[in-house]
């Protein structure tokens, strides 16, 4: 579904490791995955980085999401997945993707969503 968009901006895409089946919310899981992607992708536009990565890492019922977008500021990171807080700029985002990435994940699938920075970049572990 990104792909034009990653090949406009030089983005390249990876996923390894091994599929599993996830039980549950499938529309709203595939818009968790989508979302934490598209944020990467503005991340790394925005910092203007020239070879941007987004590695995807499937193994024993947790997906990462790693990106070399810059990494969230140490001062931001336990609020973005507040309600109505961003970085965007006013009409570029509402604030409610991760929010409702983290109600997706933790209250609908019962599962777990962490960030942490890594590598010059973000790193989002969803655990089912």
């Amino acid at each position: 579904m990104q792909s034009a968009q990653f090949s406009n901006y030089n983005i390249k895409a990876e996923i390894t490791g091994v599929s599993f089946e996830v039980k549950g919310c499938e529309n709203e899981f595939k818009q968790v995955i989508l979302n934490i992607i598209n944020n990467a992708k503005d991340a790394i536009v925005e910092k203007g980085i020239k070879e941007g990565k987004i590695k995807i890492t499937l193994k024993d019922n947790t997906i990462s999401i790693q990106d070399n977008g810059g990494g969230i500021p140490e001062d931001i990171k336990m609020r973005i997945f507040e309600p109505y807080f961003t970085t965007k700029e006013p009409g570029d985002g509402t604030g409610i993707g991760l929010y409702m990435s983290k109600v997706i994940i933790e209250k609908n699938m019962g599962g777990k969503i962490e960030v942490s920075n890594v590598d010059g970049g973000a790193k989002f572990i969803i655990k089912i």
